[in-house]
């Protein structure tokens, strides 16, 4: 069944077993911390939208029967996702498992509240996936999740307005960020198309468009014992890149500051803009749209040093507080089934984590997908960090007083550096 949940946006979807006498699937056979049968099994995740709702409730009814659990299935919305997780957590009313950003593991460990899964991933189970996605969910030494989904990011070009600005739409140059700035400086000279899309404003996902460009220039954000490093002199010749595209070469939509990655992603599927840095959905949503225009796909431009796509992803984990671990193990072998898998993976649009999945052919000849698992080999996650949150929005802070003129591109990292240092002590 399908229900809302109150005014935090949460939807449960449910079996249809209902609450089933007898021993459990659990170590001691006792039921979840927060549920109400003997036989019962809690899982929380994100934004399960109409796109992928059937399958979980297909998938659920079956590990149900298979399993003979009653299993309660809520999904929250990923603005109280975080709060949701903690308030669980410190009420002991953990679920049994949950799934979310790998990123948010730190923090959850520090609680205590994950169990490590060294004995799953070290095995069979843990060889599946892809290396560097399984790396993503291991924390001081442990594995605190599974690898659950996977989205890194690619560059998309507008070929009609290529063409119109007399550039190669099959063979566009755009290897390096200066190959960029030169095709955005012949479009903006040549079109009426604004040449590049660039995120600004005050949001979370600014520092995941900028990044790019910070780590491809040799900067890093934390050293290897995780102190700030963010004003190094590469750092500040990254900025001092990112920041001229608009304030120098005028190469950007109208309004960078005021600008969210959303905000030009959606320009860029309506035809109004000549390239952006984007995610796979932004190729599948244009062709499920009625606009008609062509876009290719390429990686995202190298710096000096190299070249990176920001790899994000979302691990799902058993909580401390279960007393059904055996069953919420069970669970995450169920859903990590390949062809199961590879239904998400296809109907979410997100990557796939098992490598076995990702060299299926839908994935490896597809024009929108292949270039993104080409991508694989570039991914570079965000720092584990407890505060990334406070420690991102400093550094957001610093890219909008750069990009908005306010200060230098030093001075903007040299103070973030500053507050930074006394975030993290």
């Amino acid at each position: 069944m399908l229900g809302a949940l109150g005014a935090g946006g949460a939807v449960v979807i449910t079996g249809c077993l209902g609450d089933i006498g007898g021993g459990g699937n659990g170590s001691d056979g006792n039921g979840s911390g927060g549920g109400d049968g003997s036989n019962s099994l809690q899982f929380l995740t994100m934004g399960v939208g109409e796109n992928i709702k059937q399958f979980f409730t297909e998938n659920n009814k079956k590990f149900e029967e298979e399993n003979d659990v009653s299993l309660e299935f809520t999904s929250v919305t990923w603005d109280n996702a975080q709060q949701t997780v903690n308030n669980r957590v410190d009420g002991d009313k953990a679920p049994d498992v949950g799934r979310w950003p790998a990123r948010w593991i730190p923090q959850l460990v520090g609680k205590e509240a994950l169990v490590p899964l060294d004995d799953m991933m070290g095995g069979d189970f843990g060889g599946k996936f892809y290396e560097g996605m399984a790396e993503g969910c291991k924390y001081e030494g442990s594995y605190y999740g599974a690898p659950w989904a996977a989205s890194n990011k690619c560059f998309y070009y507008n070929k009609d307005v290529f063409e119109s600005a007399g550039l190669d739409p099959e063979n566009p140059s755009l290897d390096t960020w200066d190959d960029m700035l030169a095709a955005a400086q012949t479009v903006t000279e040549k079109t009426d198309t604004p040449a590049l899309g660039l995120a600004g404003a005050d949001a979370i996902e600014t520092g995941s468009q900028y990044y790019h460009y910070h780590w491809s220039h040799g900067a890093d954000l934390v050293d290897d014992d995780g102190k700030p490093v963010v004003n190094s002199d590469a750092g500040v010749e990254a900025l001092t890149f990112f920041s001229d595209l608009h304030l120098e070469h005028g190469v950007t939509q109208s309004s960078p500051l005021s600008s969210t990655r959303q905000d030009i992603r959606q320009l860029f599927e309506g035809g109004d803009l000549g390239m952006v840095i984007a995610h796979v959905y932004t190729g599948i949503n244009i062709d499920d749209s009625d606009t008609d225009f062509g876009y290719g796909i390429v990686q995202v431009p190298k710096g000096p040093t190299g070249r990176f796509s920001l790899n994000t992803i979302d691990a799902v984990s058993v909580f401390a507080q279960t007393e059904v671990e055996d069953a919420a193990k069970d669970l995450l072998r169920f859903y990590f089934d390949e062809d199961r898998h590879f239904q998400y993976a296809k109907n979410k649009g997100f990557m796939p984590t098992i490598e076995a999945v990702g060299e299926r052919d839908y994935f490896q000849d597809s024009k929108n997908w292949a270039p993104y698992i080409e991508a694989g080999q570039y991914a570079r996650a965000r720092p584990k960090l407890t505060n990334f949150n406070e420690f991102n929005s400093r550094v957001v802070q610093a890219i909008q007083e750069a990009l908005g003129d306010q200060k230098s591109p030093q001075k903007a990292l040299d103070d973030a550096q500053s507050d930074l240092e006394e975030l993290t002590g």
